[in-house]
This record gives C-alpha cells, sequence and structure tokens, in this order.
C-alpha cells in the first residue's frame, strides 16, 4: 500500500453532486515483484461515511486513515485508534470537506485550556 486518501465531489463539475455517492476513499498500491500499479476507489455515503479499515492488513495505513477522519470526518469500521492527527480534538468539523466554512472560528485552545 503506498496512499490511502479521499475525495469529496460536493461541487462536483460545477454543479451540485452528480455522483450518485458523495466522497471516495482512493487507495493506490504497488507491486515490488511485478511493477505494477493499482487504484482502488471505494464510493461512500454522506449519510453514513464509513468504510472497512485496511490497517490490519496493511499497518501503515492506520495514519492515512487517522488523516482522512480527520480531514473528511470517514470513519474505518475496525480502526484500532481512530482519532484526529492533524487539527486539536476541540476542532469542530471536517476542513477538507467542500462545505466547510473557510471563515468560521473555532475554539480557542491554549496551555490554561
Amino acid at each position: 500500500m503506498m496512499d490511502l486518501t479521499a475525495v469529496d465531489y460536493l461541487f462536483y463539475a460545477g454543479g451540485r453532486i452528480q455522483k450518485e455517492f458523495r466522497f471516495e476513499v482512493v487507495t493506490h498500491f504497488f507491486s515490488l515483484k511485478y511493477n505494477h500499479r493499482l487504484r482502488i476507489k471505494v464510493p461512500v455515503d454522506e449519510k453514513d461515511p464509513e468504510v472497512d479499515t485496511l490497517s490490519d492488513i496493511w499497518p501503515s495505513a492506520d495514519w492515512y486513515e487517522r488523516e482522512v477522519w480527520d480531514m473528511y470526518g470517514i470513519k474505518f469500521k475496525g480502526h484500532p485508534n481512530l482519532k484526529r492527527i492533524l487539527m486539536y480534538e476541540e476542532f469542530q468539523g471536517h476542513a477538507l470537506r467542500k462545505d466547510y466554512p473557510v471563515n468560521k472560528r473555532q475554539p480557542l485552545v491554549g496551555p490554561n485550556n
């Protein structure tokens, strides 16, 4: 496994959602033995954004899945430690979703909080 990420198609092709699903989880694989690449795209429903974890097969998926959870809000069923990795715990929302308000104020977090 080389990479795992997500795509938000909220405003795909200049309009409201034109795909059946709003999100896709995209995973890239590479075979050293055969020198082949493989990309797998898994559609994810907006109402229940959850897919199965790959971290039990590829341990390196742990951090990628945590990043996708943090930035897009897609849960990974069976993940051993699904918590924020880039944003602080009090951060509200998921910053890479296309409907996330760019001017949204977040709670201040400091050494006294």
